[in-house]
Order: C-alpha cells, then sequence, then structure tokens
C-alpha cells in the first residue's frame, strides 16, 4: 500500500504552502511521526512529520514549490511496492483538505498502486505537448515549474527549464553577494506593502516618563525570576499593562471584517519577534485577563518557538493587538506598520535618561518614546491619542 504526502492544512485561514525542503532524499527510509519536510506559510516555517513508514519513494515537489493545501507532494511505501512515473501523478487531483490538521502532521491516505493513480490523472496541470516535449527533452514534466503559481505547464515552462538546466548554474558575480528575495523576508515585504496600500495608516508619537515602569520592574523582577525561573521584561509588563487599558479604549482593538468593524471584547495580543531573516508575530492569548506570569511563560515559550521555528499557524492567528519594542536594539523612536486586519500597533523605543521638568523644577527622569500607528478609517486621531495619553499615564 502506498501513502500519500499531501500538502496539510496547518491552520484554518491556511490555503497554500512552499515546500522549503525535504528533510529526507528520495528513496530514503522514513518513520511515522518522524520530521519529513518544511513548509513555508504566510506566516510561519513548520516541520512535517511523516505520515507513514517505509520508503520515500517518489518526491513529486522540489523545494521552492508553492502548492495549495491537499496538493499531492509524494509518496511512501514499502520496500517491494512499485511507484508510479512522476508523469502519471504530477496531474494527480489533490485530495479535499481536512477540516483541521495539527501542526506538524501531513494529511495521509493511501492509494491501491500504479493504476489508480493513472485511472485519476488529470491535465489541468500540464498540457499534452508540454508533457511530449518533456519526454523528447528528457525532462521529468513533474520538475518543470510553471510560468505562475496555480497555472498548467505549457511547451515554454519545459524549454526554459531544459535550456536553464543546459546552461548550468551562473557565473557568480564579480563583486559582493547576493541574497535571495524569498521565504520569511519576502512574505513580510508583502504583507507590509499590502498594510500601507490598503490603510490609511496614521501615527501619533510622545515621549512618557516611564519611572512607574522601571520601579514595577525593579520592585518585581527579582522574585518573579526566582518563583517562575523566567526573566521578567519591560515587553512583559508592557503587554499587561496595555491589554488592561485596552478594555478601556475598544476603538484600538478593533478588526475590519468586510463592511463591518468589530471591536473585540477580548485582547489577543501581537508581540514581534525579530528573525535573522524577517520578523514574526506570535499571539499572548486572553492577555487583558491573565496574570502576569503567564504572560511572560507565554512570550519567552513563543519567542523560543520563533526563534527555532517551530510555531504553529494557531500562535500567530486572530491578534487584535500588536507591540513592536525596538528598545533593546537602541531605536528611540520608530514608525511601526499595522498588522492586518488589526486596527493599530504599539511601538516602543529605548529607555533613557533625560532632564524633564516636573513641578517646576528639572529632575532626570527615565523616558520612553511610545509611537501608536492606526488605520484612520475604522479610528479617528483623538481616541488614538487619549489612548497614548492614558499609556504614558500608567507608566509614569
Amino acid at each position: 500500500m502506498l501513502t500519500e504526502v499531501r500538502m496539510p492544512k496547518l491552520g484554518m485561514a491556511m490555503k497554500k504552502g512552499t515546500l522549503k525542503r525535504w528533510l529526507v532524499a528520495e528513496g530514503g527510509t522514513v518513520e511515522q511521526g518522524k520530521p519529513l519536510l518544511e513548509i513555508m506559510t504566510e506566516k510561519i516555517n513548520a516541520v512535517v512529520e511523516s505520515p507513514g513508514s517505509g520508503v520515500l519513494g517518489r518526491v513529486l515537489a522540489p523545494p521552492g514549490t508553492e502548492l495549495p493545501v491537499g496538493a499531492l507532494l509524494a509518496l511512501i511505501g514499502g520496500p517491494g511496492d512499485s511507484f508510479p512515473r512522476a508523469e502519471e501523478l504530477s496531474g494527480a487531483p489533490a485530495a479535499a483538505p481536512p477540516a483541521a490538521a495539527s501542526s506538524g502532521a501531513g494529511a495521509a491516505s493511501s492509494a491501491a498502486g500504479a493504476e489508480s493513480f493513472a485511472a485519476g490523472a488529470s491535465e489541468v496541470l500540464a498540457s499534452p505537448a508540454a508533457r511530449r516535449l518533456a519526454r523528447e527533452l528528457g525532462v521529468e514534466v513533474a520538475l518543470v515549474p510553471p510560468s505562475a503559481p496555480g497555472k498548467r505547464i505549457t511547451t515554454d515552462d519545459v524549454e526554459a527549464f531544459a535550456t536553464a538546466r543546459a546552461a548550468g548554474p551562473p557565473a557568480p558575480a564579480a563583486t559582493g553577494r547576493s541574497i535571495p528575495f524569498a521565504g520569511i523576508r519576502r512574505v513580510v515585504a508583502e504583507r507590509l506593502h499590502e498594510s500601507l496600500q490598503s490603510m490609511a495608516q496614521v501615527t501619533i508619537s510622545r515621549e512618557a516618563d516611564v519611572t512607574g515602569l522601571i520601579a514595577l520592574r525593579e520592585r518585581l523582577g527579582p522574585g518573579f525570576e526566582a518563583g517562575s525561573g523566567i526573566h521578567l521584561t519591560y515587553t512583559d509588563l508592557l503587554v499587561e499593562i496595555v491589554a488592561r487599558l485596552l478594555t478601556e479604549h475598544p476603538q484600538l482593538n478593533a478588526t475590519l471584517d468586510g463592511e463591518e468593524i468589530l471591536l473585540s471584547e477580548e485582547v489577543h495580543m501581537g508581540v514581534a519577534v525579530a528573525l535573522e531573516d524577517g520578523l514574526i508575530v506570535p499571539v499572548i492569548r486572553m492577555a487583558h485577563c491573565r496574570p502576569l506570569r503567564e504572560i511572560a511563560q507565554d512570550r519567552a515559550e513563543l519567542a523560543t518557538k520563533a526563534q527555532n521555528g517551530t510555531l504553529s499557524l494557531d500562535e500567530v492567528e486572530g491578534g487584535t493587538f500588536t507591540i513592536s519594542n525596538l528598545g533593546a536594539f537602541g531605536a528611540d523612536s520608530f514608525t511601526p506598520i499595522v498588522n492586518p486586519p488589526q486596527c493599530a500597533i504599539l511601538g516602543t523605543g529605548r529607555i533613557i535618561d533625560k532632564p524633564v521638568v516636573v513641578d517646576g523644577e528639572v529632575q532626570v527622569r527615565p523616558t520612553m518614546w511610545l509611537s501608536i500607528t492606526f488605520d484612520h478609517r475604522l479610528v479617528d486621531g483623538a481616541p488614538a491619542a487619549r489612548f497614548l495619553q492614558a499609556l504614558a499615564d500608567r507608566l509614569a
């Protein structure tokens, strides 16, 4: 019996994914539940476990291929099983994706053999002329990328692939180096560009006295770390303070759903995490009503998962507001970009001592720049400014 490896559905909103790399080479032995391949969605990288045990006998999707959920990626069989040719499988229709799947597990089903694949093959993904030309040129049609995702392979695609293969790798540049505009970096670029194109974004900034924030961390930090083993950060405190404040300013904790503005009663706080090739925003659920220890624990665990590339889609979806703290990188003030479909994002900078006037006297106080970017279609400047004022008051 042959087991299908298909593009898994890792979250309710996932429609497609890109096969980043195979962790087992074709012909290698695989074990059910063990890592088999790595895929990339619009939000995360995820390691997918093998749906069966045996031999990875036929790989249809090379690294870099973008495919819809349910698309056939490979076949797993026993040592004595025969595998259909790639040409017979390249047009096989994808099975209907399951309603939900756990992160890291692929959709698995069994097949009777080569005849069932050949009978179910479709000509949608490659034209007959393209198949003939591929056979003439000695090209495996399953390896030929179409001119655009979702389009069928044409003779032009086959010719371009054969020409590129014959030419070999391009000569290296004389100076410098190139970095592929792909992966998370490309996804971040596309999402931020879409955000700016689709929203009327406005940023309001102000400098805040954060004496109270400093005192709070100094008071709670030692005992907190001793009791929980977690280093208490300013981001943890900001998540707790901002989440509770948003319940009093629901216009900033909103999303746009078609023709309706949804004011959420729950605060699911996104916290931006910087990666080597981009950034990702995992979500701390129900941040408005959870104790600080749970917030800090979630923040630490999500940040570790983000760095290791093991976040699930459910851990990066459903946020209602986002905080981006660049203080650790020495930034004072910046203009954050809203994470759609959210209404607003708060950017915070470093804490620095400055002379300020307090009750007519000049004193040195710790200060921090706060910048809130909001979608002016959903909320006006006055409510956003009032939120920023209220936040500054709670940090003082």
